[in-house]
């Protein structure tokens, strides 16, 4: 329409990417590190302006400014094919994560911008990951305001030597522009104890990341009055064509919970691993044992329901 402007300073889309039929693959924090550094690193590399960032089990949404169309495209591909090539590496799998092509919709006033805003933040809250949205770690709005809110903030001079050496290769990683493989994740955690482990979560997603918070907050005035508004307003999006997964995505967890306890697997990474015919076998009982239905199950097995 004359007068609006769709791409270029001021311009935000809201992206939205589906996974490919459906399927999960945002198991641990190692999964969510390990896109969340490749995301940061390729948004620097092409300097586009990130709003938000919401990680959900089954896709995400991005609020982002771009110059172009084809820059926005750009973008996304990189980081896509990237997360994909380490993604199905650690998972032993192949073949795309996503399903393209990738949605997106130009926000151009500031109300539709604010309704983006909150309904992004509040994905995790409406899937009961997060009583609010201030709360939820993967929408990353915890961190607008604070490096350390999962963790006790780390005070270097007294930290243990393994986790001061982690925090050193995470700075350098983060300044070389390299993401944080799964192996380096597997390295840099492997003495640390659950705390020390938050600790260097946290830790990470403040080093890399480049949200621009201070732009996202300038549309409500203040952190305080944007947190009251996305509690108060869920935000809408019409303009993407959204798949409705009914039920809490908590149930991936039991899952997981369901399949340690009973010593199928030791660690969820080892899940994708197992035997389509043996993955097969768990659809039923995972199904009955958490009220998932089939179709979530199916989703969380990487399953595809004829």
């Amino acid at each position: 329409m004359k007068g609006r402007v769709y791409f270029g300073t001021g311009a935000v889309q809201h992206v939205y990417q589906n996974t490919h039929n459906g399927f999960l693959i945002f198991y641990s924090v190692r999964d969510c590190l390990v896109f969340f550094t490749v995301f940061m690193v390729v948004a620097r590399n092409h300097r586009v302006r990130i709003l938000g960032l919401c990680l959900m089990a089954d896709h995400i949404h991005v609020l982002v400014e771009a110059d172009s169309r084809r820059e926005l495209s750009s973008f996304v591909q990189h980081y896509t094919a990237w997360f994909t090539a380490l993604w199905n590496a650690h998972h032993g799998q192949s073949g795309s994560l996503f399903r393209g092509p990738f949605g997106f919709a130009p926000k151009v006033s500031d109300k539709d911008r604010r309704s983006a805003i909150a309904y992004l933040f509040n994905n995790p809250v409406e899937k009961r990951m997060a009583v609010r949205p201030e709360l939820a770690r993967w929408n990353f709005m915890p961190y607008a305001i604070s490096r350390y809110p999962f963790s006790e903030p780390i005070k270097k001079e007294y930290a243990r030597f393994a986790l001061r050496n982690a925090l050193k290769e995470v700075d350098y990683a983060a300044k070389a522009g390299r993401p944080l493989s799964y192996a380096a994740l597997d390295r840099l955690r492997a003495r640390l104890s659950a705390d020390e482990q938050r600790q260097l979560a946290d830790y990470i997603i403040s080093t890399y990341s480049v949200i621009d918070y201070e732009t996202t907050i300038s549309y409500y005035g203040s952190y305080e009055s944007m947190a009251m508004a996305v509690n108060t307003a869920k935000g809408s999006e019409y303009d993407i064509k959204e798949e409705f997964s009914p039920g809490s995505d908590t149930v991936y967890g039991r899952m997981t919970t369901l399949l340690l306890e009973q010593g199928i697997i030791s660690d969820v990474d080892q899940l994708l691993l197992l035997p389509k015919d043996e993955r097969m076998e768990l659809l039923e009982p995972l199904s009955r044992a958490t009220g998932a239905g089939r179709r979530k199950t199916a989703k969380y097995l990487h399953l595809k329901m004829e």
